[in-house]
């Protein structure tokens, strides 16, 4: 296993040494030790991680396993558990395999990022290995299917804007403006074929290939643009506003690379699986 720190092989060390005979211990998995898979999430799964970062991880489970895992007394509904060991916060929680595939398939950027780059620490049945071998062998396609879905998505939302100003729906507009700053960056991640996080360093992650250095100055400027929303007022010429003229420019940058690699630019439907949430 190649890590990208020292700081991230310590935490992976830690998490291996301390924190997965703490999990396979508990009363609550220790019945089912031999049919689950535990797994490293997060910064430290990634190499993300700085002095003081939580450890996440993860109990994977078929389904049977899980729905004998959650008739405990001591199960929170899915909800993550937090202890400390060692002064290291530890958060973690019990997720299916039926659950995990079905996120990936619909597209879903955490489940993806977060589950596709887990390290694992334990997995007798061999199963989480075999799930990361599918998304591996996915990872072409459900890139396709992201990119064109979140590039069309932001030029109809780029085509609502213009709507929202004119109304003088100052919200709404806003709202437009912050979803179409996200769907650009990953749009941009997606051209660049790099990882991104979508909960955490959305910014500093989807920006860090060819494309983002290109864009990142003017994205940068679209936060400035967003928050002059507060200074429009009734009756104000929306040419005023100067994002959309930005935005524009960002969208044909990416429309243009996307159409150098071989993608759609313009779904003849909207795929609802790149809806933003």
């Amino acid at each position: 296993m190649v890590f990208k720190s020292d700081l991230q092989a310590r935490f992976v060390k830690f998490a291996q040494a301390k924190c997965l005979p703490y999990l396979v211990e508990l009363p609550l998995f220790k019945p089912h030790a031999e049919r689950v898979a535990v797994v490293v999430l997060g910064s430290a799964a990634t190499g993300l991680c700085v002095p003081g970062s939580d450890l996440d991880m993860a109990v994977i489970a078929d389904q049977p396993t899980y729905e004998a895992i959650s008739q405990d007394p001591a199960w929170n509904g899915g909800l993550l558990w937090e202890i400390k060991i060692d002064g290291v916060l530890l958060q973690y929680l019990c997720r299916t395999y039926d659950r995990i595939e079905a996120l990936c398939r619909s597209l879903d950027d955490s489940y993806i990022y977060h589950y596709g780059n887990a390290i694992i620490l334990r997995d007798p049945q061999g199963r989480y290995a075999q799930f990361q071998a599918w998304l591996k062998a996915n990872q072409a396609q459900l890139r396709k299917q992201r990119l064109e879905g979140k590039l069309d998505l932001l030029r109809r939302r780029y085509s609502s804007l213009g709507a929202s100003l004119r109304a003088f729906d100052p919200l709404a507009s806003a709202a437009t403006c912050i979803e179409m700053i996200a769907l650009a960056i990953k749009v941009t991640a997606l051209l660049d074929d790099v990882p991104f996080d979508y909960r955490k360093r959305l910014l500093s992650t989807g920006l860090a290939g060819k494309t983002g250095y290109r864009i990142e100055g003017g994205v940068r400027q679209l936060f400035t643009l967003a928050g002059e929303m507060g200074q429009l007022q009734p009756g104000l010429s929306p040419s005023a506003f100067m994002f959309p003229t930005r935005i524009a420019a960002i969208i044909d940058i990416l429309s243009e690379e996307a159409r150098k690699q071989g993608f759609r630019v313009g779904l003849e439907r909207p795929d609802p699986r790149c809806a933003e949430t």
